[in-house]
């Protein structure tokens, strides 16, 4: 489904993606991790079409450049680390920009975004200002707001792209919106979400991609990538690999620095 091929991308002398190949296909969640400045969101704005990037990514077998907006829009939809508002919406007016690329009356475009507002604990809000939400009602309602967008039902496997969806969440919804994203990859469409959670790559992931330095450093499910070597290397810090004690994926411990000096000196 999708395709990336010697993807290279500079900001200046800086090369920030160096040659990044890798295949991935319909049905899955893919985790992308690294450390900060990695190029994580650097990789996943190159798919959503931000950056002048060099390479092909190559998305149903045509290359993103020669996708017709319109049609895009109804197959890709992105959340962003940081998306801020210039104007006065609210959540419901906000939740219903996802189906801009439809032509809808405003009575099916309310029936379209209602499932979706109540599934994020979103409907008691729907009425107040976006502006006035905290972090994580904010995350919810741009995570709805994508949903919707790609709750068409004639236009194929679909690509969601998400940047940090879950940093601002407690715990419940943490697992609340990464269980929806989940239900829609088992549908048969593709989701590439950035997390620094690796527990919750672990949990929700079906492949992990470890980005490190520009490059993808590693590519395979979450029991093939987390092992200490790997990590280490990536984020220069002791860590312990575990197992889930129902699920029976791994699960990461991570250890400062002077603590572990301690325990072996």
């Amino acid at each position: 489904m999708l395709d990336i091929s010697e993807l290279q991308l500079n900001f200046g002398r800086q090369q920030v993606l160096d040659n990044i190949d890798c295949s991935l296909e319909a049905g899955q969640l893919v985790a992308i991790i690294g450390e900060n400045g990695a190029g994580k969101s650097t990789l996943l704005r190159s798919l959503a079409g931000d950056h002048d990037y060099r390479g092909r990514i190559d998305l149903h077998g045509r290359e993103l450049r020669q996708w017709q907006p319109d049609k895009l829009a109804r197959i890709r939809a992105v959340m962003e680390q940081q998306q801020t508002l210039s104007f006065a919406l609210t959540v419901a007016e906000l939740v219903a920009i996802g189906r801009h690329p439809y032509a809808e009356t405003e009575a099916q475009q309310l029936a379209a975004i209602e499932p979706w507002l109540a599934r994020f604990h979103l409907d008691k809000l729907a009425h107040r200002e976006v502006t006035s939400l905290s972090g994580g009602e904010r995350q919810r309602a741009q995570l709805a707001r994508c949903m919707t967008q790609l709750d068409g039902k004639l236009e194929g496997e679909k690509l969601l792209l998400l940047d940090e969806p879950t940093s601002a969440l407690d715990l419940y919804h943490q697992h609340q919106c990464l269980r929806a994203v989940k239900q829609f990859c088992q549908h048969g469409n593709l989701a590439l979400v950035v997390l620094h959670d690796l527990n919750l790559a672990s949990l929700y992931a079906d492949q992990v991609l470890v980005i490190h330095q520009g490059r993808l450093f590693a590519h395979g499910s979450a029991q093939t990538v987390f092992n200490r070597r790997c990590l280490q290397s990536v984020y220069s810090t002791p860590m312990y690999i575990s197992q889930h004690p129902f699920l029976g994926v791994p699960m990461v411990f991570s250890e400062p620095e002077h603590l572990h000096r301690q325990r072996f000196n």
